[in-house]
């Protein structure tokens, strides 16, 4: 029977796996592979199968900046003990109207309290900095140096789990079909109708958390499948994209990486964009459904446009592609890291979009949480609670 058994295997999960593994013995991370051939596949996806999200301090939450600091922090050293190269400091810029300025000005306060590399800068300063970029005269730009740049989140997650195996922890690549509670263990059932035994559970299964009922009740987790957009880049736009940040657009909640390599060798710059139009996905298999498709074709147009005004060198990009995605959104804007059935079964979910630069930080706490209850971090338990504990405790779940 294993101490603690964590069900997910996406960036809080891997981490969590990681930490936990550190301090204790008896520890599995569950949860299936990369689908070979997305369009085929009947089971669980994740969003980290991708090689591009923006990692910065700043951003208006200060508990998303205290915990993004602890997390980049971090990284070079989970790169070395792994092997496995995912992180790139390429910078980080934030634009706005004068519309949007408590955007500018909670960042700023946030990026104070950790000490952030940051300025503030205005038009002509963004034009002189960043030529690439077509602008309106009151733009005003928040700029982060340091340690502010992209992951790759897929090399991430193998970098935790390469470490979490290192260091003893089994991981078993399948997917949970149900997780139930005896007088001594919680038990797991795979979908290949395996049984596993588990003192504690936790749950960190991201945009599935509800959809798959694992837990006796619903999270009443909002998720809405989002659709990114890449932009092919030839050699001639690489030269001129060479100095591109990550970037971020208050007024349009537009974000942006810069030109990444992916897997098939080629170049891409990508975009997204959350809207309230964004579809929302309730069911396991629209959740299936979603990802194995290619996103909305509304959006990839109306994308495509965006950034080639912006980035007007883009006009000239002749490949486009799109990619489905979801985000997983909870009631607080913070994830939920506690006990859904007191010291058996627990919850770390809820990225809200942005969970990849604070999923190591995320996954330290949950891994505290389950093993002595601690709570010493600066981010208070209250915070990251569910909206209400009070659950009826089956005893089959």
């Amino acid at each position: 029977m294993y101490k603690i058994a964590v069900i997910g295997r996406g960036l809080i999960g891997s981490a969590a796996g990681r930490h936990l593994s550190m301090i204790s013995d008896g520890i599995a991370v569950i949860g299936p592979n990369e689908p070979e051939d997305p369009v085929k596949h009947e089971g669980v996806f994740a969003s980290h199968y991708d090689e591009g999200r923006m990692v910065r301090f700043v951003d208006p939450q200060i508990s998303w900046s205290i915990t993004a600091k602890r997390s980049i922090e971090r990284f070079l050293q989970l790169q070395m003990d792994s092997g496995i190269n995912f992180f790139t400091t390429s910078g980080y810029l934030g634009l706005q109207g004068p519309e949007f300025l408590d955007y500018l000005e909670g960042s700023e306060f946030s990026a104070k309290t950790v000490n952030a590399n940051f300025k503030r800068i205005n038009s002509d300063e963004i034009r002189k900095d960043y030529p690439f970029l077509s602008i309106d005269d009151n733009t005003v730009g928040l700029v982060e140096s340091g340690l502010a740049g992209h992951i790759s989140p897929r090399n991430m997650v193998n970098a935790q789990t390469k470490i979490a195996r290192k260091l003893g922890a089994d991981i078993i690549e399948h997917e949970v079909e149900k997780i139930s509670l005896n007088n001594k263990a919680v038990e797991i059932t795979l979908r290949n109708n395996e049984k596993l035994l588990a003192e504690k559970v936790l749950v960190a299964t991201g945009a599935f958390t509800d959809a798959c009922d694992l837990l006796p009740k619903s999270l009443n987790l909002i998720v809405y499948g989002r659709t990114v957009v890449l932009a092919e880049i030839d050699k001639h736009l690489e030269e001129i994209l060479n100095i591109m940040p990550t970037m971020y657009v208050a007024d349009s909640n537009a974000y942006i990486l810069p030109p990444i390599k992916y897997p098939d060798g080629k170049t891409y710059l990508k975009i997204g964009i959350g809207n309230k139009s964004d579809k929302i996905l309730n069911s396991r298999s629209e959740l299936i459904e979603w990802f194995q498709g290619k996103g909305s074709e509304q959006d990839f147009r109306d994308f495509r446009e965006y950034i080639s005004h912006l980035i007007p060198s883009l006009q000239d990009c002749e490949n486009w592609h799109t990619k489905s995605c979801a985000v997983t959104q909870t009631a607080t804007g913070l994830p939920y890291i506690d006990y859904v059935v007191e010291d058996r079964i627990a919850v770390a979910t809820g990225g809200n979009g942005k969970a990849a630069k604070s999923a190591d930080d995320w996954g330290w706490i949950a891994a505290q949480l389950m093993v002595n209850g601690n709570w010493d971090h600066p981010v208070s338990r209250e915070e990251l609670k569910l909206p209400t504990t009070e659950v009826n405790i089956p005893r089959d779940l």
